[in-house]
């Protein structure tokens, strides 16, 4: 356990030096998404919040609709975990690509997560997006 402490410390100070002072303001994006990450994580071993959103949406949720929630809310505990990998490995990128990734390529693959969800679940439903 001692190790673990020191060895923590030197990784916390040599990266404080690396990065010149800047670590907290590149480490944000990566803490927010460890949250929304944690909380779906946990979510899975109770309700999961994707069926909660859809409850509150005023959803009337069968055994199928159960189990679509709960591979949605799958999709995005992974989804979630893999961009905070990506976002937590940025902190160390030059700033241009922390800048690249966390202000514009991040917001392009949450919209195609939502996009992706949204036409999935309206083919689940049977219903055509764009039919009058």
């Amino acid at each position: 356990m001692a190790v673990f402490k020191v060895l923590s410390a030197i990784a916390l100070v040599w990266l404080v030096y690396f990065l010149r002072g800047n670590v907290y303001f590149r480490l944000y994006p990566a803490i927010v998404t460890g949250v929304a990450f944690f909380i779906f994580f946990i979510s899975s071993f109770k309700t999961p919040i994707v069926e909660k959103i859809a409850r509150k949406r005023g959803e009337i949720l069968d055994e199928k609709g159960l189990q679509y929630c709960r591979k949605v809310n799958r999709v995005w505990v992974v989804f979630l975990f893999l961009h905070f990998l990506v976002t937590l490995a940025t902190v160390i990128a030059p700033l241009e690509i922390w800048a690249i990734y966390n202000g514009a390529i991040a917001y392009i693959l949450f919209a195609m997560m939502f996009a992706g969800e949204w036409l999935c679940r309206c083919k689940v439903k049977g219903v055509k997006p764009w039919a009058k």
